[in-house]
């Protein structure tokens, strides 16, 4: 073949890639517009929204940051009365609490929105509410964190979110960094397609902690999510793959690479979400543990508290390794924190099964942990007998505090 033929079929393949990417693009459109726009139509949390509301035409409730007063922590109001977080209050949580009363309809307002600016990953946001009907509790919903954009939540979703609401604020926890968030406003919006449309925009690129299944899966940021980004890339494709095969037998041709390229631009979107979050946590982890020992790792981690606990056991508590120590926890398997707790024990020899003690195991000289309240298993400080059940040791305590106690079983007496 000269080089005359093969320059015109490669300049014939490239024109026929180009208009089947054309048509892909063009049926994708076409998909994304039928179905966004049937889906904002149709959806049942509007038609919910709508059944709920005890008004025909509710009004939104705009709250600017500086209207919120402070009740734990501090905060000033600036020139545009926003809300500057300055201070949180020391404590078991580091915390700061601003509210200020209403009286609104809950069912009138499913949607808020919100813009928190210099907000970091290493702080908590939780707008809070209370009731008419339950006046001494407090209620929660996690204001997930957005960079510095305008965002909206579909409160709708939190079943605690009802009633007549007579006091409404944000209750913030966890490290500042340095920095003052600043709250712009919070406003409550009656129902609305495109408020719809950014609730779900918001719960799928808000950033979500990494978890173990973090790698392999893309969740939503509320335990009933809206709307699935999977599932909805999966039918924004699919509809489209169904506009290509109708065409295909209208003009009675092959249309293999424009399904390919109907399939592959959805799979991509799909993995950008995911690589926008996994971004952020690169961000976040380096900031966490870059350039720090594995002790200050271990302090920066997510069970830094576990962490100091097997610390205080192993250098106050605890003898040099080589004994056998009982690792018990309320669930009789092996759950995650109790795993993560024998691993922070290490060297120390630690068998990590039961609920309660194995009478028949147990040496003189062997100790016992216990991780948190263990139902049914009592000490009784007057005898010095840890007592489950029909079965009960003589044990000695040798620490007792918030995350457990260890004993030592000094044999039969």
């Amino acid at each position: 073949m000269d080089s005359d033929a093969l320059s015109s079929q490669m300049t014939i393949s490239n024109r026929e890639f180009i208009r089947s990417l054309g048509l892909a693009l063009l049926m994708l459109s076409v998909s994304a517009l039928v179905l966004g726009t049937g889906y904002l139509i149709l959806s049942p949390e509007l038609a919910s929204h709508q059944e709920n509301a005890t008004r025909a035409d509710p009004r939104p409730w705009t709250f600017s940051g500086g209207d919120l007063i402070p009740r734990l922590g501090s905060g000033k109001a600036t020139e545009e009365n926003y809300l500057s977080i300055t201070r949180l209050d020391q404590g078991i949580d580091d915390r700061a609490i601003f509210t200020r009363r209403t009286n609104l309809k809950a069912a009138d307002l499913p949607f808020l929105e919100y813009r928190i600016t210099d907000r970091n990953p290493g702080s908590s946001f939780y707008l809070i509410w209370r009731r008419a009907d339950s006046p001494e509790e407090v209620f929660n919903s996690t204001i997930h964190w957005a960079d510095d954009h305008a965002s909206v939540i579909q409160l709708s979703n939190n079943p605690d979110w009802q009633g007549t609401i007579t006091e409404i604020g944000l209750d913030v926890y966890g490290d500042l960094r340095d920095q003052a968030p600043v709250v712009e406003y919070l406003k409550l919006a009656p129902s609305q397609q495109n408020l719809l449309a950014r609730a779900i925009w918001n719960e799928w690129t808000v950033f979500r902690e990494w978890t173990q299944r973090s790698a392999h899966h893309l969740r939503g940021t509320l335990e009933t999510p809206i709307l699935s980004p999977t599932l909805a890339m999966a039918a924004w494709a699919g509809l489209a793959l169904l506009l290509l095969f109708f065409l295909a037998r209208i003009k009675k041709q092959s249309g293999f690479v424009s399904y390919i390229i109907a399939v592959s631009i959805p799979w991509i979107a799909l993995d950008m979400l995911w690589q926008s979050n996994l971004s952020k946590q690169l961000d976040e982890t380096q900031y966490l543990f870059a350039g720090k020992t594995q002790s200050e790792k271990h302090l920066a981690d997510w069970e830094s508290d576990l962490y100091q606990y097997a610390q205080h056991l192993k250098k106050s508590v605890l003898p040099a390794p080589g004994v056998r120590i009982f690792l018990l926890n309320g669930e009789p398997h092996r759950t995650y924190k109790r795993l993560k707790l024998q691993y922070y024990l290490l060297p120390h020899n630690t068998f990590n099964f039961d609920q309660y003690p194995r009478p028949g195991s147990v040496q003189a000289e062997d100790y016992l942990i216990t991780l948190g309240e263990i139902e049914g298993l009592k000490f009784n400080a007057d005898t010095s007998r840890l007592a489950w059940s029909q079965h009960s040791l003589p044990v000695k305590r040798l620490d007792h505090g918030e995350h457990g106690s260890v004993y030592l079983y000094e044999g039969k007496r």
